[in-house]
This record gives C-alpha cells, sequence and structure tokens, in this order.
C-alpha cells in the first residue's frame, strides 16, 4: 500500500472482514515456543497498521481481563451518563483492602492510577449488566457479562476477552474511530498519563528502563493476577511523537507459575530491544 494513504482513509477500502488495525503490508509474525507461558505482543504504528504480532494464536484466546478493564467500564460509566463528575471524590468507609494506596477517597484519576477495585465496583453497581452489556458490545467488545456478576467480575475471570479484541479497541479509541465524547476520554487519559516506562498499580510506581526518543504523550496501563486456574500478565502503551504514534500491547499467561506484577511489561519491552524495534522505532527522535 502506498504510504501516501493512512490507515483511517484505507479501512474503507478494505473487506469488512479485516479487522481495523490487525495487519499492515509490513506486518512480521512470530510463533514463540516458551514451555507453559503463551505469550501475545501487537506493535502498530497508527499511521500505518500493525508491524509486529507475535504468537497469533494465543491472541485469539480469552483470558481474564484484570485491571486492564477499569478505563473500560469508567468510560462507558462516563458515556451512559452513571459516572457524572468524575473529578469528584468518593469517600472511603473505612473497609481495609490489602493496599494502602485504596484506603482514602478517590476520584477517577486516583483510582486509575491505583487501580482502586472498590471505587470501580460502585461505578459498575451505578451502571448495571444492562447498559454495559449494551456498550461494550457497540464499541466492539464481548459482552458476555454474568447477569449477577461479583463486584470484582473483570478480576476473577467473570469477563475475559481476547488480546486482539483488546488491542482493536485500543487501536479504534486513539485512532478516533469510536464514538466517545471527548471530554470523557481526556478523563480517562489524564489518569493513564505516565511519564514514559512508568507504571502505576496497586503496590505504588515503577519504573522499565529505556529510552523512549522524543515523545509528546504517553499512556499506559498494566495488570497481572490470577484467575480460573492461570496467571495472567497485561501491558500496553500509546506512544505519541511529534510525526508518529505508536501502540503496543503484551499479555502472557501461565497454568505453572506466578507471574510477577510487571512480567508482560518487561517481557515486552525486552523483546521489542531483542530484536530491533525499539532502536528503530523509538530510540531516536520521529
Amino acid at each position: 500500500m502506498n504510504r501516501i494513504f493512512r490507515f483511517s482513509f484505507a479501512v474503507l477500502l478494505l473487506s469488512c472482514s479485516v479487522k481495523t488495525g490487525t495487519d499492515s503490508p509490513a506486518v512480521q509474525k512470530e510463533e514463540l515456543n516458551l514451555s507453559d507461558r503463551k505469550v501475545c505482543l501487537f506493535l502498530a504504528e497508527m499511521e500505518e497498521g500493525t508491524l509486529l504480532k507475535v504468537g497469533e494464536d494465543n491472541c485469539k484466546k480469552s483470558s481474564p481481563s484484570m485491571y486492564v478493564f477499569q478505563p473500560v467500564l469508567a468510560l462507558a460509566a462516563l458515556e451512559l451518563g452513571t459516572l457524572k463528575d468524575p473529578h469528584g471524590y468518593f469517600p472511603w468507609d473505612k473497609t481495609k483492602f490489602p493496599y494502602i494506596r485504596w484506603q482514602k477517597e478517590q476520584n477517577l484519576k486516583s483510582s486509575l492510577e491505583s487501580s482502586a477495585v472498590w471505587y470501580f465496583q460502585k461505578i459498575w453497581t451505578d451502571t448495571g449488566t444492562a447498559k454495559l452489556r449494551t456498550w461494550l458490545s457497540s464499541v466492539g467488545l464481548t459482552a458476555s457479562i454474568p447477569f449477577e456478576p461479583s463486584k470484582s467480575f473483570w478480576m476473577d475471570g467473570g469477563y475475559s476477552w481476547t488480546a486482539e479484541e483488546f488491542y482493536i479497541f485500543l487501536w479504534k479509541l486513539f485512532n478516533g474511530e469510536l464514538e466517545v465524547r471527548k471530554k470523557n476520554l481526556n478523563s480517562i487519559l489524564s489518569g493513564l498519563e505516565r511519564d514514559p516506562g512508568e507504571i502505576k498499580n496497586p503496590t505504588g510506581t515503577h519504573r522499565l528502563d529505556g529510552n523512549f526518543g522524543n515523545f509528546s504523550g504517553f499512556y499506559s496501563d498494566s495488570a497481572t493476577g490470577y484467575a480460573q486456574g492461570r496467571s495472567v500478565s497485561w501491558y500496553w502503551f500509546f506512544w505519541k511523537g511529534p510525526k508518529k504514534s505508536y501502540l503496543f500491547l503484551s499479555r502472557i499467561e501461565s497454568e505453572s507459575e506466578t507471574l510477577s506484577p510487571l512480567e508482560a511489561a518487561k517481557f515486552g519491552m525486552e523483546y521489542l530491544r531483542d530484536k530491533g524495534f525499539w532502536e528503530k522505532y523509538f530510540y531516536s527522535s520521529n
């Protein structure tokens, strides 16, 4: 495809069976045999399409969505009007949680930074199954939420999606293809904005090594947990530069080991470096 065409235009010419952002003429594919570990990686240049797809079969298999579902839930609540003030604080009811960062009043930004489960339990309760199912379906995500889910159904495997489904959702979100209000998207992004390589989770703030070049915006999220007999780790980032933007997604799961909280992030970054993608696309300014 000639470089003068942009994906937002080219998608109109493609067959409807081709999913947004999953391929480009430059895509590189690889299958990894890592014993019990099942790996899925995507890297895309938003202007051109997917550059890298690792573990294609694994990318099509469902996994518990874990904490990375929380921004999706919050966006749904904003769009549906059940979360009316993202800046307002919900009071902490003095319940003891395993993480001290959850034991205080929370608004959307602070909850997205610390993955405060109780905040999202409340906006889920305020939204309800029927409305959330309809909204998820409208943005191309599976709507198979249990009729009577637990208060953290995204953590225990009650809501699962494939890495490819989530990647396509992120692509559409950052490519402006979802019909969501800009102010609502900005409210979500304010809680996901990070310094490049910075990861915020319930245990605190962590950093990944790496030179991220000349960037103008960086958003990311991660999640690791255990559900349905398997340990699952997620990481994604959206890197915006002066001329080009990149979307990266990493998911790892295992049935024989407990993955560390930063497993998907560390593995994904190391893979990009080892294969030369990092130096080619991120290290130098572009």
